[in-house]
Order: C-alpha cells, then sequence, then structure tokens
C-alpha cells in the first residue's frame, strides 16, 4: 500500500503545529496561568530545560513539511491518460503556511512578552 505524500507533508505539519506549543509550556502557559489563578510555574520550570530541544523538532519538522509539500512530484503515467493531470496542492501549501506563521509568533512570543503592557 502507497501512502499519498501529500498526507506526510500535512501529517508534518501537524507534528510541526504540535511541537511549535510545547515551547510555549514554559513561557506563555504561566501566564494565561496566573491569569486564571491557577499555579503552573512548577510545570513550567520543569520543562524549560527541554525547550531546546521542542524547537529543534518543531524546526526539523516543518522543514520536513516543506520538503514534501515543494518537492517535485513524480509522473507515474503515460500523458494520455488520465492519471497525468498534476494534483492540486491548494489546501496543503496553504496550510502549511498558516502552520508556519503560528511556529513563528509562538518562537517568537518569549521574546515578546516582557514589552507588552501588562
Amino acid at each position: 500500500m502507497k501512502v499519498a505524500q501529500a498526507s506526510i507533508a500535512n501529517g508534518f505539519s501537524l507534528v510541526s503545529a504540535f511541537f511549535s506549543v510545547l515551547p510555549l509550556s514554559c513561557c506563555v502557559f504561566p501566564v494565561a496561568l496566573s491569569f486564571l489563578g491557577a499555579s503552573g510555574l512548577v510545570f513550567a520550570a520543569a520543562l524549560t530545560p527541554y525547550r531546546p530541544y521542542f524547537l529543534g523538532l518543531t524546526l526539523i519538522s516543518l522543514g520536513a513539511g516543506f520538503y514534501f509539500t515543494y518537492r517535485p512530484q513524480k509522473e507515474d503515467c503515460l500523458s494520455e491518460t488520465g492519471c497525468a493531470l498534476p494534483k492540486r496542492r491548494k489546501w496543503q501549501v496553504v496550510f502549511l503556511w498558516i502552520v508556519t506563521v503560528l511556529v513563528l509568533a509562538l518562537l517568537a512570543f518569549p521574546y515578546l512578552v516582557p514589552y507588552l503592557p501588562i
């Protein structure tokens, strides 16, 4: 059974989005929980040493998503047949860029927190 390349790229995009949230657990979640009155500082402090690893996994996943999205597709059939039409990757590209913007915003957020007027 052959797995579609679009599903692999979409999977890497989702994994990248998941890994982009993990580094924020040491920076954003305590601020959000402090507004709710909950104490998440112990949880955040426990995950702080792992932040570089989470960031690395995030960037590797994004790189793999871009690789699988933008690499040239192999043409498996003859030009006269109906399957020779290229698959449209419109949604795959749109979601990859949405996830990329989200990841970049979440990666920049810890550095912008000191400048927020709170």
